[in-house]
């Protein structure tokens, strides 16, 4: 089979993977790869059929016997690098990337996923010179711009990042990225004014994440509502919703009808807690990266609403300042008989001892994010605290961590049976209530805590970008958030919140022996 075969039958596959047919692409590749075996133009395309279907382990085979014959051909390295990256084989994404570079060395995009792979490893200042190494090959490169800021944010360096990003809309003013990089900068920097504002660049087709609503109704923009009836529609994930929903109060004085769309599981919470709200489920589905809003259920509304804002814009046209809390109360509103059930279980459960529920992984545990969780082993200052029963909050299985925690310190993290601790939103919200505090990263569970009242602790491996009144959180009130001096430190993250966790200890002991 000559050349011009062989790259007939590569367009043949690009046009069916354009169609999204990977099996028809599979069949044609391994017949191919049967007839001619290992040509590299054949082998690559099969590999990178099979890192998009997910076959890691073979996608890297046929991948590394392309590297072999042709170690430059465009888009082998990147589509290798991933895959080592999701099999968790970061020592040989970062020796095939040195030597690229030294292959390439002036190839942006080279330069760049290694960066990103620096990034990933928490290695900041290096990833911060590969990333301008790239901006000063392409000062238009808006990737690198972006990341230089996001890497000066996590050093702690936010004045530094805001002057960075500002210089690179200069040279990039319609860059959507930088602009919602800026808006994180600039909230982080407590100029709340201009961060909410900068942040509407979320929703700009540009931002692969920005959500697509096939919805015909005008945009909000804080006109008038008199009369008038909005739509808060649903957008990012359950936590935000969690975190934004506390706005809802604050624009029911302005409609005369508020109709929420939420992710299904919130429905019931928010039914009993906003009970002057029409609250509907949302329709979407997922295509690529974006999220897909449909609006069919609009003709089930008792009023069909006139205006529609997004639930993270409400701080925006609310010209929210985070001067004080956005409420004293809990806006959420548990089912109390729920929550009864709740507190004399666990009250058996631990024989009378203060519960504090903990969270220690997300379930998605991944190479990129798994820096935002600490271990179960580094939470020796929490697990060693007396007089109280711990709980574990997770939903996925962490047979293996509990027993861990159990030959590490010797303490037993109690599991409770019966409830799903990923779905069932509104008996999780009954169980936070029933606790003493809660203790996790920034998930939805700690969200849900804190809309309860809970007492909660955000722990943290730096600071971020959520609005906070002397450390507690400005939205949900009865959060603290806990991040350390220096990137990382999580023995001083624990140790910080082993004292505040010793005070609800010693509050609940008093109120027992004082009611």
């Amino acid at each position: 089979m000559g050349k011009i075969e062989i790259q007939k039958i590569t367009d043949n596959v690009q046009a069916l993977l354009g169609q999204k047919k990977l099996d028809t692409a599979m069949a044609v590749l391994k017949r191919t790869q049967k007839e001619i075996p290992n040509h590299p133009l054949i082998t690559f395309q099969l590999g990178y059929v099979l890192f998009l279907k997910n076959n890691l382990e073979e996608a890297e085979y046929y991948l590394e016997i392309t590297l072999q014959k042709i170690p430059i051909l465009p888009g082998l390295i990147e589509t290798l690098i991933a895959v080592y990256q999701n099999l968790g084989k970061s020592q040989k994404a970062t020796q095939l990337l040195k030597k690229a570079l030294i292959w390439g060395p002036k190839k942006i995009n080279l330069i760049l996923e290694y960066a990103d792979l620096l990034h990933s490893k928490q290695s900041f200042e290096l990833a911060l010179f590969y990333y301008k190494r790239a901006s000063t090959i392409d000062p238009m490169e808006t990737r690198a711009q972006a990341n230089i800021a996001e890497s000066l944010t996590e050093l702690q360096r936010p004045d530094e990042a805001l002057s960075f990003i500002e210089m690179a809309l200069l040279r990039n003013p319609s860059s959507k990225q930088l602009a919602l990089n800026k808006a994180l900068t600039l909230l982080s920097l407590k100029k709340y004014k201009e961060g909410w504002h900068a942040y509407e660049a979320r929703l700009s087709g540009e931002i692969d994440e920005a959500p697509k609503r096939l919805i015909n109704i005008t945009r909000w923009m804080a006109q008038s509502l008199t009369n008038k009836a909005i739509l808060v529609c649903s957008e990012q994930g359950v936590g935000d919703e969690l975190l934004f929903s506390a706005y809802l109060p604050k624009l029911a004085p302005l409609a005369k009808r508020i109709i929420v769309e939420t992710d299904p599981r919130l429905v019931a919470l928010f039914s009993r807690s906003f009970e002057d709200f029409e609250i509907h489920p949302y329709s979407r589905r997922l295509s690529g990266t974006r999220v897909i809003y449909d609006y069919h259920w609009l003709k089930q509304c008792r009023t069909y609403p006139d205006l529609f804002v997004e639930v993270a814009s409400l701080p925006y046209f609310l010209k929210e300042t985070h001067k004080e809390p956005v409420a004293i109360t809990p806006h959420l509103k548990d089912d109390t008989n729920a929550t009864k059930v709740w507190t004399n279980r666990l009250k058996k459960m631990s024989a009378g001892k203060p519960i504090i529920g903990l969270f220690w992984r997300s379930g998605l545990y991944t190479n990129s994010r798994k820096h935002f969780y600490p271990t179960i082993d580094l939470w020796q200052p929490i697990l060693s605290l007396k007089n109280v029963t711990f709980l574990s909050l997770q939903y996925d299985d962490d047979s293996h961590d509990i027993s861990l925690a159990k030959q590490l310190f010797g303490v037993n993290i109690l599991k409770v049976e019966g409830i799903n601790l990923r779905d069932d939103l509104d008996e999780i919200a009954s169980l936070c209530k029933a606790l003493t505090g809660v203790i996790s990263p920034s998930t939805t569970t700690a969200h849900l805590s804190g809309c309860m009242g809970t007492k909660t602790i955000i722990i943290d491996r730096t600071t971020n970008w959520s609005p906070k009144i002397n450390n507690f959180d400005a939205v949900l009130p009865s959060i603290q958030h806990i991040f350390p001096p220096q990137v990382g430190d999580w023995n001083w993250v624990f140790k910080k919140a082993r004292s505040v966790a010793q005070g609800w200890i010693q509050d609940e002991i008093h109120d027992q022996i004082i009611p």
